[in-house]
């Protein structure tokens, strides 16, 4: 992976990521192989070093019939735990994926599914925390029916998907949205500190607006249905206070 000289901070190589690697890339790793900590995220490979993997060396093992045994298990259990879309294996998807499908980070995905863990939801037999969050970012992000939804992440039905998108939104709703959006979340003070810059301060307060809020709202193309007819507001507003 890396011609890097390991020292004593290297990990050990994890059994689910050898047996991974056999089935998946033909790369065989023996037990208590270690490996640089910067390949590795909560013990795993990262994708990005997967994809590095190249084999270096031809080796014959022998094995033998337990061995193969066992080897043929692991091989069922990975084909029926395998997902079109998995949330639950972080190394199933990159980065770029995640952003794909739910418009934020694999780093800000995992921090979402911390802050919302906290909360009533909990893991079911059909879908974990992490899924249910997925799922719902995918349906914000992409519009797609339930429907659809379901052909993707191996679900029964579009109604176990409006179940599992309704938890999803009232945990995110109990305990993401009250600290991180809306005026609720942030003082006065700190817009002034934090989010106003200088050029909005010297436009609007002639540089004088030290101890001023400066908040730009901007609404515009908002459609609303009255009765058969659409109307479009064209809203631009600036609020000092």
């Amino acid at each position: 992976m890396c011609r890097c000289n390991i020292d004593g901070a290297s990990m050990t190589v994890s059994s689910d990521d050898r047996d991974f690697l056999l089935l998946t890339r033909n790369v065989w790793i023996p037990e208590g192989a270690r490996c640089c900590p910067e390949h590795l995220t909560d013990r795993r490979f990262k994708l990005e070093a997967i994809n590095l993997l190249k084999p270096f060396t031809i080796r014959y093992q022998d094995w033998n019939s337990s061995d193969v045994q066992m080897l043929f298990d692991k091989f069922q259990t990975l084909y029926r735990e395998k997902k079109r879309f998995n949330f639950d294996d972080r190394q199933e998807l990159s980065d770029d994926e995640y952003r794909g499908l739910t418009s934020l980070s694999k780093d800000q995905f995992d921090y979402l599914v911390e802050e919302v863990s906290s909360s009533d939801i909990r893991n079911s037999c059909h879908r974990s925390i992490r899924t249910a969050v997925g799922i719902y970012l995918c349906k914000l992000r992409l519009g797609l029916s339930n429907r659809f939804l379901a052909i993707m992440f191996d679900l029964p039905d579009k109604r176990v998907v409006s179940r599992i998108i309704n938890s999803a939104r009232k945990a995110i709703i109990e305990n993401f949205v009250p600290y991180n959006l809306g005026f609720g979340h942030v003082t006065r003070q700190e817009i002034i500190d934090r989010h106003t810059t200088t050029i909005a301060g010297e436009l609007m307060c002639g540089g004088g607006g030290d101890d001023t809020a400066i908040i730009v709202i901007d609404g515009t193309y908002i459609y609303i249905q009255v009765r058969k007819y659409f109307v479009i507001l064209s809203l631009n507003s600036w609020w000092l206070f």
